[in-house]
């Protein structure tokens, strides 16, 4: 009885890692600086984020586990130039053009900066994880927000024009960014939680 205790107990704490996991599963945002808005952040379906706020600017990283389908969603801009998002990996683009809520996909299993880009001005690039030309940055909007009805686990501006990376509103492409774990992810965290329950019981029974 004790050792299907254990066995259960395990189960549910596989389970809740698993639940847990997904609010920010494969993905995180790396902060490599503050900066300060010098004019307010006003997209659609966004509350404003005034002139003083502080947000920090940094680069998106994927730390797996095993394979996971990141998607990219276009959620608005304001902007003077005809800006870009490119999925370097998926060999996709979003433009301004496009609906809100256009989204593109790719599948990731390196670990480390995502393999995308923002272009601004013409041949204006601020590579996720890499070179920044100047006046551009890549900033964090938030974590887990809901934009309509969707929940993302990363919002991402990107900020093309101010002329120096600390100083703009970081809203001339915005971005929702999610990552979901493929199948045989899940399925090598199940034979896991097996074999820590096998061994569980095989130690029980000595």
């Amino acid at each position: 009885m004790k050792t299907r205790f254990l066995m259960q107990q395990t189960i549910i704490a596989a389970a809740l890692l698993i639940t847990c996991g997904t609010a920010n599963a494969g993905l995180t945002f790396v902060p490599t600086d503050t900066a300060t808005r010098t004019e307010a952040f006003n997209i659609g379906g966004f509350a404003t984020l005034p002139v003083g706020s502080t947000l920090s600017i940094g680069h998106l990283d994927y730390t797996g586990p095993g394979s996971q389908t990141v998607t990219y969603t276009f959620l608005g801009q304001e902007s003077g130039f005809n800006n870009k998002f490119y999925d370097n990996l998926g060999g996709t683009t979003l433009l301004e053009s496009d609906p809100i809520g256009t989204s593109v996909s790719s599948l990731v299993s390196v670990l480390g900066p995502l393999n995308f880009k923002f272009e601004g001005d013409i041949g204006k690039f601020a590579f996720n994880g890499g070179h920044w030309d100047k006046g551009t940055s890549i900033g964090l909007i938030g974590t887990n927000m809901v934009v309509g009805s969707t929940t993302y686990q990363y919002v991402i501006g990107y900020n093309d024009s101010a002329g120096k990376k600390h100083l703009g509103d970081w809203d001339d492409f915005v971005i929702g960014v999610s990552a979901v774990p493929e199948p045989e992810t899940y399925a090598m965290m199940l034979i896991g939680l097996f074999l820590i329950g096998f061994s569980i019981r095989k130690q029980k029974m000595r």
